[in-house]
């Protein structure tokens, strides 16, 4: 006869062996902040900055399948100034923030910090990242726009700060992904990417007063094929910042304001070389914004702003809807002996109403030495937001072509053909 308790027996436990292995195995690469290896607490209050520098370093190190950072939502976690290094081990490594992370209200924080003042959270040279999780960065940086010498209150006082933290920074993280996040209250840029190529941001919340100085929601530099999408910012300066050396940069379906609009530039700072193309924006709403769809280049500057479009994007009470500057913070209009060349930039399927404060809906204003070329503007509607006030156009050295209708007419850019 066949002893078939002792043969459930010998299999009860063959399968507690295979659980307790599966779970081990699923165990593996998983590394928790609160775990008592690492003794984050996340009350808001202990500095938990070494538990998640001690967890980043065994993520980090890690080479079994794709490492994950955890940090638990349902918890506030305060952490100083740090640095997440790379390259990793593993080809692809998470970072996956489920509670919320704020930074130290005090400037003083950043004292003996590495990196200086210029940010708080940093993810440097570990390519294929996923940042995601559903959770909040806090910047708590109410000190710090106090002491910004860009806070309107402060302009140039003795003792102003020219630099703030920028609150998560992605440098040199190449084939990366960043959803699904909150960033608020940052002291300087909500986000940077730098140097990078291959990076998408989807679902990002961008939360900061109307009033915070140089609050831009992310800031790019140097990066190649980015795309930012789904996204809303509303904070105290550009929602989205396009600096130098950028190019292959797509931005779409995102709402915008209040804040500065979409920016590209400022380029050719101090005679600085520009090289900018291939920056496509599209289905953003912008709502109470300073500007829309603006260019801004410094007099002095070299280098190139080229293949450029703005399209199929609404505003609502916007105060320069459609706006290029090739004398930004110039006091005059003089040329001072060059500048950046802007080339084929396309206004398309724009519409919307226009703040009165500033009647002028379209500003081109390009220089003389180097103007404006391959304009077009097609299907552009622009009404105040207040009836019965008239706007206008403002185009100078500006050459290209109108295609359908546009509102307001645009009666002095020369014509391409």
């Amino acid at each position: 006869m066949v002893n078939l308790q002792g043969t459930f027996n010998n299999l009860f436990v063959l399968g507690v062996v295979i659980s307790t292995h599966l779970h081990v195995v699923a165990a593996q690469g998983v590394f928790d902040v609160t775990d008592p290896k690492y003794g984050a607490v996340g009350d808001g209050k202990k500095d938990d900055t070494q538990a998640f520098t001690k967890a980043w370093a065994d993520t980090c190190a890690a080479t079994a399948g794709i490492p994950k950072l955890v940090v638990p939502e349902g918890k506030t976690f305060f952490v100083g100034p740090t640095s997440f290094m790379g390259p990793c081990k593993a080809k692809n490594v998470t970072f996956e923030l489920g509670g919320t992370i704020v930074a130290p209200e005090n400037p003083a924080a950043w004292n003996s910090a590495k990196g200086g003042p210029g940010t708080w959270l940093v993810f440097n040279g570990v390519t294929s990242l996923l940042v995601n999780g559903g959770g909040v960065i806090d910047g708590r940086r109410k000190g710090w726009w106090e002491k910004s010498c860009s806070n309107t209150k402060r302009l140039g006082a003795p003792g102003c700060t020219k630099t703030q933290p920028a609150a998560i920074n992605f440098w040199g993280t190449s084939g990366g992904q960043f959803r699904d996040i909150t960033v608020q209250n940052s002291g300087m840029f909500h986000v940077t990417l730098l140097k990078l190529e291959g990076f998408e941001a989807y679902n990002i919340k961008i939360n900061s007063p109307e009033d915070s100085p140089n609050t831009d929601g992310i800031h790019l530099q140097d990066v190649k094929q980015v795309t930012i999408a789904d996204s809303q910012f509303r904070g105290g300066d550009d929602c989205v910042s396009i600096g130098d050396r950028s190019s292959f940069v797509y931005v779409r379906n995102c709402h915008c304001g209040p804040g500065h609009g979409v920016s590209i530039g400022s380029l050719g700072k101090n005679g600085a070389q520009a090289d900018v193309e291939e920056i496509h924006v599209e289905k953003i709403e912008f709502v109470g914004t300073m500007f829309g769809a603006r260019i801004k280049t410094y007099q002095g500057g070299k280098g190139y702003c080229r293949k450029i479009s703005y399209k199929n994007s609404n505003f609502t009470n916007v105060m320069n809807p459609i706006f290029i500057d090739q004398f930004y913070w110039s006091t005059n209009k003089n040329e001072v002996g060059s500048a950046v060349s802007i080339s084929d930039v396309t206004f398309e399927g724009l519409t919307g109403t226009t703040d009165v404060k500033t009647p002028t809906a379209i500003s081109l204003s390009c220089s003389k030495l180097i103007p404006c070329s391959g304009i077009k503007i097609s299907n552009v509607n622009l009404t105040p937001a207040v009836a019965g006030t008239k706007l206008t156009s403002n185009c100078s050295n500006a050459k290209g072509t109108i295609l359908g209708k546009v509102e307001p007419a645009v009666t002095s850019l020369i014509s391409s053909a």
